[in-house]
């Protein structure tokens, strides 16, 4: 895939996501055009800054950040400023984090929906709370009355949640690794948590190499043998011809024995799925007993885009976001039965019952998170699937427990008010919160235990993290506030604010202890928990790297904080009292960010953090290590480190107190390695590439051989 196409693939993550959004806050702007009563000029006027408002804010969470669903309400009359400048006086001095936002986490237990009848109110509801009136009351009625007669009473709220794992252990090298029957050592995905892994676009087992190449659209099955690499087999991912009426993207693959999964989202807008979700998970098994024939054995579906996997001793775990877009544009009324989640094997469709969907009453989505889960030696079936009414954007797993998380816009307007001195202005109130919804993974069970809402937003799934019986997790927390002064022709004064938190939760989700006003108007650019410490970086100009004792749950605190050049956008744990940083340097004046730089950070004691050793690599301006940490190569037993830059492949080795840039690896076909993996087998080191495996060797880098995709 060539650079651009990468960039603009990562810029768009969620742009689907960002659709939904855009149609409610043009339903919330018709409103507040209602109220102002003023002429049509002016709702226009007032329109645009605010969308232009909600977009900076946007932005300032961090690039392809998905927030969630605007809600109106009303603020409360204050006493009127004098002028523009008093006006805007509150925001500043209120650090802007008491507008309507949390302070803590906001609990609550979820319940099962006990019955369609139940679910079609509880979503007509949402409807008319998100600004949203008659467009599926007559579908909602029709729905109910033929579901009523079977459907269970309301079930009662759950139980305590179950308790959480009391440790999670951190090792040297959070890649996975394995060694096969004949002793050789291999490494695999980079993951978050030992004994979880991820799905991703390569695997290996130590022997065969599996490669998923969009360009040739196909999975390559390679015997990894050194110089005498070479593809045994290959399987054609579907593709629509051009009398098909389906879309279908393959994500990512996860390896489990001899069953090989492959993920993605399929769309399909044919007349047999008119006015229903046309947008399904799969999951093709494949069968490799025989690795040079691969056989598919079973298809499974569920409901929703594809957003994450993961694999904890032979149970895969498959998260899908499933969006009603038909509640929102008008389509006729159609039963709630028929937007039920559900679940295919093969050709086999099974709604969810009304206790296998849970409700998380802090979130104002209408969509579902449908999470299910497969015994991954065979694959054969569902274990259990469970749907979420609430949105889906990031994904932690610690092995025992899921957490689901997901950003939800606030935007309050206040009435017409008028300052001292007669002058006519409204107020627009507006920032983000994360919406946390825990299940439990016990048995091949999947179960809900929890739910809460906290101020602020997650950079992605390093944000959060389960030791010793409590979530931990780091927020961004922006808030900005507009004021329209409304006499003669529209004028405005925007401000906004940021910091960022900490909060430490039980296994209910309750805030038993924080650390906020951290980095005013700055972002969380990285994070890493490791026990009873966490890293996290903060940027503006220069890179404060925190670290925060956490061994005291309810009284957790700062122990150092370090003020270096640029950012580090990926943190990684690097043996005994190291911790590797992979960003940017910048501009200490301006804040511009230059090359990209590795630093090695000496961690020994968590009250002094120094930055030990750096380099800054004078030929590479970027890396897409900030959007996706599967990029990065880590071996700590050898010091290397390994991720792609710009059009090429670095390798680099930690010794002494020094980076060496060891590799510049480079591609020889039309396709760049924005996008490729490192991986080891014994002494042979492999980049897997698009169109490419370069075979190099694991000490020296020379390259040994070539293997083209085709």
């Amino acid at each position: 895939m060539l650079k651009d196409a990468y960039r603009k693939k990562m810029d768009s993550v969620h742009v689907r996501d960002g659709l939904l959004d855009e149609m409610k806050m043009e339903s919330v702007q018709r409103s507040r055009d209602e109220r102002a009563k003023k002429d049509r000029r002016r709702g226009w006027m007032i329109a645009i800054p605010t969308f232009a408002a909600a977009a900076a804010a946007c932005i300032a969470i961090f690039v392809g950040v998905n927030v969630g669903k605007k809600e109106e309400s009303r603020i409360a009359s204050a006493e009127a400023p004098a002028d523009a400048a008093i006006a805007s006086e509150s925001m500043q001095e209120s650090k802007g984090f008491l507008l309507g936002q949390p302070k803590s986490a906001e609990v609550s237990v979820p319940t099962t929906v006990g019955s369609y009848e139940e679910l079609g109110r509880i979503m007509e509801e949402r409807m008319v709370r998100n600004g949203y009136s008659g467009v599926a009351n007559g579908g909602v009625d029709m729905a109910v009355a033929e579901d009523a007669a079977e459907a269970p009473a309301a079930a009662e709220p759950m139980e305590a949640p179950a308790p959480m794992p009391q440790t999670n252990t951190v090792t040297e090298s959070v890649s996975m690794k394995g060694s096969d029957e004949s002793g050789r050592r291999y490494s695999g995905t980079n993951v978050q948590v030992e004994g979880v892994d991820e799905a991703d676009i390569v695997k290996t087992d130590g022997t065969w190499i599996y490669a998923m190449s969009r360009s040739q659209n196909k999975i390559y099955i390679l015997a990894a043998e050194g110089k005498d690499t070479k593809t045994v087999s290959t399987i054609k991912l579907r593709e629509p011809s051009e009398k098909d009426t389906f879309w279908r993207y393959y994500s990512e693959m996860m390896l489990c024995g001899d069953r090989l999964y492959l993920l993605g989202t399929h769309n399909d807008w044919s007349e047999k799925v008119k006015d229903q979700d046309r947008t399904n998970t799969f999951a093709e098994v494949y069968d490799l007993g025989d690795r040079t024939a691969p056989k598919l054995v079973t298809t499974h579906k569920q409901q929703g885009d594809y957003r994450t996997a993961r694999l904890v001793d032979g149970m895969l775990v498959i998260v899908s976001d499933y969006r009603l877009w038909q509640w929102y544009f008008g389509v006729d009324p159609i039963p709630v039965r028929e937007y039920v989640p559900k679940v295919v094997t093969n050709d086999k469709e099974t709604p969810l019952a009304p206790d296998d969907i849970y409700v998380n009453p802090e979130s104002k989505e209408n969509g579902f998170t449908v999470v299910t889960t497969i015994n991954a030696l065979d694959g054969k079936e569902f274990d259990s699937h469970k749907a979420v009414l609430g949105g889906c954007n990031t994904v932690y797993c610690s092995g025992t427990d899921l957490l689901i998380a997901a950003q939800e816009w606030r935007s309050e307007q206040s009435e017409e008010q008028t300052d001292a001195n007669g002058k006519h202005f409204v107020k627009i109130l507006s920032g983000a919160d994360t919406n946390l919804f825990r299940f439990t993974l016990i048995d091949g069970k999947v179960e809900a235990a929890a739910s809460a809402k906290i101020p602020g937003t997650l950079l992605n799934q390093f944000s959060m993290d389960a030791y010793n019986g409590y979530y931990r997790v780091v927020v961004t927390r922006s808030e900005s506030e507009e004021t329209i002064w409304t006499d003669g022709i529209d004028t405005y004064e925007w401000n906004s604010s940021s910091d960022c938190a900490l909060f430490v939760l039980d296994g209910s989700l309750n805030t038993v202890g924080r650390i906020e006003d951290l980095a005013k108007d700055e972002r969380v650019q990285s994070v890493r928990f490791m026990g009873d410490t966490a890293y996290f970086v903060t940027f503006r100009q220069v890179d404060p790297l925190f670290s925060a004792d956490l061994s005291d749950p309810e009284n957790p605190k700062i122990l150092s904080t370090l003020k270096i050049p640029g950012f580090s956008a990926y943190l990684h744990p690097f043996g005994e009292g190291k911790l590797l940083g992979i960003g940017y340097d910048a501009d200490e004046e301006r804040g511009w960010t230059e090359n990209v730089k590795l630093s090695m950070f000496d961690i020994s004691d968590p009250a002094d953090v120094k930055e030990a050793f750096k380099l800054s690599v004078k030929d590479a301006n970027w890396t897409s290590v900030q959007y996706n940490h599967k990029i990065v190569f880590v071996d700590v037993e050898t010091g290397t480190v390994a991720f792609p830059a710009d059009d090429v492949y670095l390798v680099f080795r930690a010794e002494g107190d020094a980076f060496k840039q060891i590799g510049t690896i480079r591609t020889e076909s039309e396709y760049w390695l924005g996008d490729a993996r490192g991986l080891f087998i014994d002494d042979v080191f492999y980049v897997v590439g698009d169109s490419e495996v370069i075979v190099l060797s694991f000490e020296t880098m020379e390259k040994i051989a070539t293997i083209k995709l085709k």
